[in-house]
């Protein structure tokens, strides 16, 4: 655990105007999803995100969707409508906030996600898709973590 990269410090606002920052969820376990409406593959994960989600709720884990390269918020909005997202996505629409995680290929490998540790290192990555027993078999491991 202890060589572990330390997550970047992403921050600034959410699709509907607030303040965020992955430093805010220092202490949980944190599983961060970039993705973006014009991603072929997010569609099909968006659903097991959203359950896992749900299932974690209080497990102290947090989710923290990256909103990449959207030409729009509505857009993005339409997206996590579409999709029953309610964890918060930081808005960027630039692409710039995953290149800041060391080690880690440019937003063009989208959807993109990382598990997050308490202490804020970069504890697991998939730079593809996932399903519902994939993202629990990044996150379990984390969660005892304790």
């Amino acid at each position: 655990m202890e060589d572990r990269t330390a997550a970047p410090e992403n921050r600034g606002e959410t699709l509907t105007g607030k303040p965020i920052s992955l430093a805010d969820h220092r202490g949980k376990a944190l599983v961060t999803n970039v993705r973006g409406s014009w991603c072929a593959p997010c569609p099909a994960e968006a659903p097991h995100l959203r359950k896992v989600s749900e299932d974690l709720r209080d497990r102290d884990a947090a989710f923290l969707k990256i909103n990449a390269r959207d030409a729009t918020k509505e857009a993005a909005h339409r997206f996590e409508d579409t999709y029953g997202i309610t964890h918060p996505s930081l808005w960027d629409r630039n692409g710039r906030q995953l290149p800041k995680v060391k080690d880690t290929p440019p937003p063009s490998a989208t959807p993109t996600t990382l598990v997050i540790d308490r202490p804020g290192r970069v504890a697991a990555r998939s730079l593809q898709g996932l399903s519902g027993a994939e993202l629990r078999s990044l996150t379990d491991p984390v969660l005892k973590e304790g």
